[in-house]
């Protein structure tokens, strides 16, 4: 318990690196969390106002106990900046990544219907017979979703964040996204 009141550097890293897992495993899923009908904003501003209440009153009870609790706060404050900082533009690479690797699906799939007369059933049938392997999944870790559809075409797109989907228009060879 004194390890914990009172805590050394050893047990500041260690919970650090807890703190920060956490921390981005929240941001993580909230960044998905779409059926809530808003984004990830308010959930880190929640989790901010959260600690800072968190680090006032620690403030007050290291004062009148002698402890250094409030550098748990401290940390957790700076980790949470930090991620929120860096989530937008991670994000957004992940992204264009996913729609560069959706791109080359594309090609596959269009160079498999010049070479069979018609486009693949699936995914998997198009795995099976292409020697090139391609993404299933996109950088975001959602699945790219291939329908072929009756009037003898195909669409292919991804779920991202919020809940946007985005889906390629091969006629003008442009990602758009709905949510």
């Amino acid at each position: 318990m004194k390890n914990i009141l009172r805590p050394q550097q050893t047990t500041l890293v260690l919970f650090g690196i807890l703190s920060f897992l956490f921390l981005v495993l929240y941001v993580w899923h909230f960044s998905f969390a779409w059926e809530f009908g808003f984004g990830l904003i308010p959930h880190l501003v929640f989790l901010l106002i959260v600690l800072l209440i968190g680090f006032v009153l620690a403030v007050a009870f290291d004062a009148k106990q002698s402890t250094k609790f409030r550098f748990y706060f401290i940390i957790s404050i700076i980790q949470l900046l930090f991620i929120w900082l860096i989530s937008n533009p991670i994000r957004e690479w992940q992204i264009e990544n996913s729609k560069d690797n959706g791109v080359k699906i594309v090609e596959l799939i269009d160079n498999y219907a010049e070479k069979n007369g018609t486009y693949p059933k699936s995914l998997i049938e198009l795995e099976n017979v292409t020697i090139i392997d391609f993404p299933k999944r996109t950088s975001i870790g959602t699945k790219y979703i291939y329908e072929l559809l009756e009037n003898e075409n195909y669409s292919i797109g991804f779920k991202s964040y919020y809940g946007y989907n985005y889906y390629y228009d091969k006629d003008n060879k442009k990602w758009h996204s709905t949510d």
